[in-house]
């Protein structure tokens, strides 16, 4: 039996629409499970009923994350939120560590996890912490870009067992001040996180690069899918 993975939508706001990078079906779906995309929705309990149902979660890319979400004003240079998404995916990533679900949270899931308990983002890298690493690199997106650190204590090392990747990278926003309870894993070479887990958690995990746009060519980025895949069979 394949494990079930939730996939969370994106969300299109000029067509009010939301969809998925089909790239993030296929990450689960070469690893051994079965993905389905989960609704965008203003209802509580189907949240819920998600949370319940399904063995396993991706949080994907997309909007940034409300600054008002980690007590925050707005600086000029944040993109537009969907309060929708929000909503949502702040709900469910607390109720999934309840649960004790496997979740991934890719990009903007990272985000959304640190914000989700306690912590806080850079709203935009290139005005609060300027440096000579490019955090959002042009297409084609499936080549690294930058090196990061690994922690060899870390669920990153012990699913890829290297202390450093080339990953690729499409962000302007970042870990800043990290939830309680969680723990920082690996780094890029500016001190910008780009890993965090939750030690005493099944399986939750953050990562700021797309290891959907590297499964098909390396394998650090098929070691990310294996793991949540086999977390959720467990």
């Amino acid at each position: 039996m394949r494990p079930r993975i939730g996939v969370l939508p994106l969300y299109n706001s000029e067509k009010q629409i939301f969809w998925i990078n089909p790239l993030y079906l296929m990450g689960v779906e070469q690893a051994g499970g079965l993905p389905a995309l989960l609704p965008l929705s203003r209802d509580r309990a189907l949240w819920d009923a998600c949370c319940e149902d399904f063995d396993g979660f991706v949080f994907t890319g997309g909007q940034d994350v409300g600054p008002a979400r980690y007590g925050q004003e707005r600086l000029p240079e944040c993109g537009y939120e969907v309060a929708l998404r929000d909503d949502q995916e702040l709900y469910m990533m607390r109720r999934l560590r309840t649960l004790d679900k496997p979740v991934l949270g890719i990009c903007r899931g990272i985000q959304v996890m640190n914000v989700a308990f306690g912590g806080t983002l850079y709203q935009d890298l290139p005005t609060q912490r300027p440096s000579p690493v490019i955090h959002r690199q042009q297409m084609p997106y499936d080549l690294p870009h930058h090196q990061i650190t690994v922690s060899p204590e870390s669920l990153v090392f012990r699913l890829t067992g290297k202390n450093h990747l080339s990953v690729n990278s499409m962000h302007h926003q970042a870990v800043r001040d990290l939830a309680p309870g969680f723990r920082a894993t690996a780094w890029a070479e500016d001190g910008i996180i780009e890993a965090i887990e939750l030690p005493e958690a099944r399986f939750f995990l953050g990562v700021q690069w797309h290891p959907e746009h590297l499964f098909q060519a390396y394998q650090s980025g098929r070691d990310i899918w294996r793991g949540l895949v086999e977390a959720s069979t467990s």
